[in-house]
């Protein structure tokens, strides 16, 4: 499940347990945001569109931090002119974590970070198999190596040698 919501003029999807930078809210450290102006929800069976928004469905999301992101530097230059200009800047930006989707009054929470779990703990049992069914077959690799047109030449070379000796 995600949706598409407009926050400062830009659009973000977001899905249930995601982090997202926006530029500053305004609103205090640990504290609720309530955006209402959704463009888009997907949910497991549909898709819902709005006209511009979405008036039946609200994202809930709690302010993690309020922080400066990094520096941003502008650099103008006019050849030949001997002109340059050098500016920069430090955004100011609201770290979000989106915990509630409501769909018509049905509260979707944090249901992902259970079913990610699961997938995580899927994925680390397929590697470890994948792993070990690679290494025997290196191993038969190693035993069956083929020599090369310059290996058989200096073996002939040295049973010359050695018949020439006797």
């Amino acid at each position: 499940m995600f949706a598409v919501i407009k926050s400062s003029g830009k659009q973000y999807k977001v899905a249930l347990g995601s982090i997202l930078k926006l530029e500053k809210i305004g609103k205090e450290k640990n504290s609720a945001v309530l955006f209402k102006e959704v463009l888009m929800v997907k949910n497991q069976s549909s898709y819902e569109v709005g006209s511009p928004f979405l008036k039946n469905v609200e994202v809930i999301g709690k302010v993690l931090e309020n922080k400066k992101d990094k520096k941003i530097i502008i650099f103008k230059k006019r050849r030949r002119h001997n002109s340059r200009r050098k500016n920069g800047h430090r955004q100011s930006i609201s770290v979000i974590k989106i915990e509630e989707i409501k769909i018509s009054g049905k509260s979707f929470k944090n249901e992902k970070n259970a079913t990610s779990n699961l997938n995580k703990n899927l994925d680390n049992s397929t590697n470890k198999e994948s792993i070990k069914e690679v290494k025997p077959a290196a191993s038969e690799q190693n035993k069956n190596t083929i020599k090369t047109k310059s290996e058989t030449k200096v073996k002939d070379k040295s049973k010359e040698q050695v018949s020439e000796k006797n």
